[in-house]
């Protein structure tokens, strides 16, 4: 690699499509001037009023120790971007290796101009940061002066000015929707019924799953009569009816069992573990199908076909009716997503179920994606631009699914009893709010994009949220 002795030249010049690679452009730049480079580049050099070519042939000419040459499908084809890359091969008869080309998109290698064909291109297509490393090594072999200050304030010159319509903080409350689900009433009692024998770690079977129920030392427990309990298991153990406990003094820690008393700690815990299973039975019951985590927890997402052309009618805050679509296809790249919910309760404070929500994806015939690590690249592909409201439309097109339409979600736990949840998301009340409170507008289509290096691109379709009239 060849070392720089022309102490008069300290700036990386950047030449690109202008506008169309501006973003990484700011964003190089501000990394080489954390590093402590000089950037020159037309974003922030060129001012208005300026003979532009004449103030960039000279900043090639007289003070840039190296050029950037930003290959795109954009920029390869701009007769200005071209004539920046020629200038810069001239000047490698006075600083040899002076232009540097990086690639950022798929622009074929084949179709590089000739005068830089004969280089190696620096990758950053495969990632970012990864094409920095290279380049950042690139400019240390070849001593590439830095200037004295490198303060990251230097870097924020480059990221773009503010307009007027930028949000800001305002003085305004509003009203933030949270995935909370309010835990409206348990069943009064928690029935018991009692092991006869030493058999203990009763098998779970597809018979005895249809009610909630765990074991809790020599007894059988749920919220369902105890008859249902007796007869539930009558093929996994043999029970005799105990006795009923009021579940609120069960949860505070006021009963005894056996001979000690139920910490409240671990009460909710058994009780949480009842609430997940009726959960978990409702949602088989809606249609839904499990997804299993790699903690054994399960998920639950919604099949193509469950609904009328897959979407689900709801009602936003405001009142609005919409339609919303829970899973999609893409016929080309033969692969579905789906939307999908994992739950957990909490019963200590405000009693609520918390959901998280996620996206699955299964093949044209229906079946799980069998890798997981394709999952999780589909996955973080998929929804890497996906905002607040796109999350708070699917949630509450799930959660209308999920009640039937009511205003509460009813889980069944035995005979007509059942966990009451609301099938509204909390609110929480902030004291300030955004100045911008411009609706977003949801993409037709949403492209996987390249992440490291591997290529899950594909256009998966997601119908907008349509209005009812």
């Amino acid at each position: 690699m060849t070392t720089i002795d022309h102490p008069t030249k300290t700036s990386i010049f950047l030449s690109h499509a202008t506008p169309e690679d501006n973003d990484f452009t700011r964003w190089l730049a501000a990394k080489l001037t954390i590093s402590g480079y000089q950037v020159w580049s037309d974003l922030n050099n060129l001012k208005g009023g300026d003979y532009f070519w004449d103030k960039i042939e000279k900043a090639i000419r007289n003070d840039c120790i190296r050029m950037i040459a930003v290959v795109s499908e954009s920029s390869h084809n701009k007769s200005g971007v071209r004539n920046e890359w020629d200038l810069g091969i001239t000047i490698e008869k006075q600083i040899p290796d002076f232009v540097i080309p990086i690639r950022i998109d798929k622009f074929d290698f084949g179709q590089l101009p000739i005068t830089l064909h004969r280089k190696n291109v620096i990758d950053f297509n495969r990632g970012w940061h990864t094409g920095l490393i290279q380049l950042l090594d690139t400019f240390q072999s070849a001593n590439i002066p830095k200037i004295d200050n490198n303060s990251p304030a230097y870097a924020r010159a480059w990221l773009p000015s503010f307009s007027k319509e930028s949000i800001e903080w305002v003085n305004r409350s509003e009203i933030l929707e949270s995935n909370w689900l309010p835990i409206v009433s348990l069943p009064p009692a928690i029935e018991t019924t009692k092991i006869l024998g030493n058999e203990r770690k009763i098998s779970v079977t597809k018979v005895n799953q249809e009610l909630p129920w765990i074991e809790f030392g020599d007894q059988i427990i749920g919220f369902a009569p105890r008859t249902e309990l007796i007869d539930l298991l009558k093929e996994s153990v043999m029970l005799n009816p105990s006795n009923a406990v009021d579940t609120e003094s069960f949860l505070n820690g006021s009963i005894r069992w056996g001979t000690n008393n139920v910490e409240p700690f671990d009460a909710r815990n058994r009780v949480a573990t009842l609430i997940r299973q009726a959960w978990d039975l409702k949602m088989e019951k809606l249609g839904l199908k499990p997804y299993q985590l790699s903690n054994r927890q399960l998920i639950w997402y919604v099949p193509s076909g469950l609904t009328i052309k897959d979407k689900v009618e709801f009602v936003e805050a405001n009142g609005t009716r919409r339609k919303k679509q829970l899973t999609g296809s893409s016929t080309k790249y033969k692969v579905n997503w789906h939307f999908a919910v994992s739950m957990r309760s909490v019963l200590d404070g405000k009693r609520r179920i918390e959901l998280r929500t996620h996206i699955i994806f299964t093949d044209t015939n229906g079946q799980l994606i069998s890798s997981t690590a394709r999952m999780h690249q589909l996955r973080r592909s998929f929804c890497k631009s996906w905002w607040n409201d796109r999350w708070r439309g699917f949630l509450r097109a799930f959660l209308s699914l999920a009640s039937q339409g009511a205003d509460e979600i009813l889980l069944a736990v035995g005979g007509s009893r059942s966990i009451k949840i609301g099938a509204f998301p909390i609110t929480f009340q902030s004291p300030k709010g955004l100045s911008d409170l411009q609706e977003l507008v949801e993409d037709d289509e949403i492209q996987l994009e390249v992440e490291n290096g591997e290529d899950f691109d594909a256009e998966l379709l997601i119908d907008d949220e349509g209005e009812v009239e």
